[in-house]
């Protein structure tokens, strides 16, 4: 008769076999959803290329922010858009369909609470959701690319909840405007 413990530690180890084998790739994902997504050159649920991977056109060119595409601001700690991003947003895809020309790099920004790299992880996430919103208007995926900054590029330096307010954004800047 095998012993009482001999079985618990098979079945650990069992267990244990399965549930890293199941894994393999998880942390891959889990990064990857917080660092621009996909491989490069991975096809994003839209179905264009990833969204962090600028194409040859356009790679080594400077963007520049307009101001026809105006800002939006978040909450603490927060990747929802609000009512008045999901209105300002409206109002930029509208500017970028009658623009076809030109590609958007939306820039993710937090204020300097939290750590560094939860900061670009959350930055990714508000400049993604920006993106969702411009693709569910109409916008084509292809010209929408995305980019975190965390809190590294503050718009207000100082430290109070107004200047902290300032810097929970997303920008919109243009490669190819005239």
């Amino acid at each position: 008769m095998i012993p009482y413990r001999a079985v618990r530690l098979i079945l650990l180890i069992m267990v244990t076999a399965i549930v890293a084998t199941g894994c393999r790739g998880c942390l891959k994902d889990r990064f990857g959803r917080f660092f621009g997504g996909n491989a490069p050159g991975a096809m994003d649920p839209y179905g264009s290329i990833d969204s962090s991977v600028l194409p040859d056109p356009i790679r080594g060119q400077t963007p520049q922010e307009i101001p026809e595409l105006k800002r939006i601001y978040f909450a603490f700690d927060s990747a929802e858009l609000l009512e008045p991003a999901k209105a300002q947003l409206r109002q930029n895809a509208q500017w970028m369909q009658s623009n076809p020309g030109v590609a958007i790099q939306i820039e993710g920004h937090c204020d300097e609470r939290g750590t560094a790299d939860y900061n670009y992880a959350l930055g990714q996430r508000r400049a993604d959701a920006a993106r969702n919103y411009l693709i569910s208007q109409g916008v084509d995926p292809g010209r929408l690319h995305t980019i975190s900054y965390g809190s590294e590029r503050p718009d207000d330096p100082g430290q109070n909840e107004m200047a902290w307010a300032r810097n929970r954004r997303a920008q919109f800047l243009v490669y190819g405007a005239q």
